[in-house]
């Protein structure tokens, strides 16, 4: 039973209904958490001063989208994030009441902390974030320079592929005249993770890139 009162600043809404949540799971093909459904049925979604923000039914498909969980987290969905950079994970299981914590430039359950096995109880007491299971780090940096170090062999068709892969903000023209002075930085400070698995989608195109450490 959810019981707000220990939560200060809480913003709270109004109550999803059973046809929300099942827009939800039908659209996404997924089946919530009970402990999550609990939530919305409580409140559709709320939030606290200190960042602390737990997706309702109108943010939900979204930000799962936005994040792509999907593809980046199999077997879980994205039910929050706490304001700093950082998304709460729970699996696809509807007994599952375990909330994981995880950078959100690097969305990999393999690099996620355990916050609570709990969902409900973490809730009553305040929504505070204590990570109870370290993992390591698949990499030092958060972000990276993606860098073109090779003329592909496809020429413009690939830095085209290349272009739209990485959804880069330059003219086709621009591209081009850039490669003739190689290596050349396509962007800056992109989310390390994303950035390799982008990377191995490419295939054997992907050679022609690297990942250069950013931001730590």
């Amino acid at each position: 039973m959810i019981d707000s009162t220990k939560i200060d600043s809480l913003k709270k809404n109004p109550s999803a209904d059973d046809i929300e949540i099942d827009t939800i799971e039908t659209e996404m093909g997924v089946k919530l958490p009970e402990v999550y459904k609990e939530l919305l049925k409580y409140s559709n979604g709320l939030s606290i001063n200190y960042g602390v923000l737990i997706y309702g039914t109108q943010d939900f498909i979204e930000r799962n989208l936005t994040w792509e969980i999907a593809e980046y987290a199999k077997g879980y969905i994205a039910v929050g994030d706490d304001g700093g950079g950082n998304v709460f994970l729970m699996e696809r299981d509807p007994n599952s009441a375990n909330l994981y914590i995880v950078d959100s430039g690097y969305i990999n359950p393999n690099g996620a902390n355990l916050v609570t096995s709990d969902f409900i109880k973490w809730i009553n007491n305040g929504c505070v974030i204590c990570k109870t299971q370290n993992t390591v780090n698949q990499t030092n940096f958060d972000t990276g320079d993606i860098i073109l170090v090779t003329f592909p062999e496809g020429g413009l068709k690939e830095l085209i592929t290349i272009k739209n892969t990485f959804g880069l903000e330059v003219s086709t023209n621009e591209l081009v005249k850039g490669s003739k002075k190689l290596p050349l930085v396509l962007v800056r400070d992109f989310p390390y993770g994303k950035a390799t698995k982008l990377i191995e989608k490419l295939g054997a195109l992907g050679k022609v890139l690297r990942i250069e450490g950013g931001r730590k």
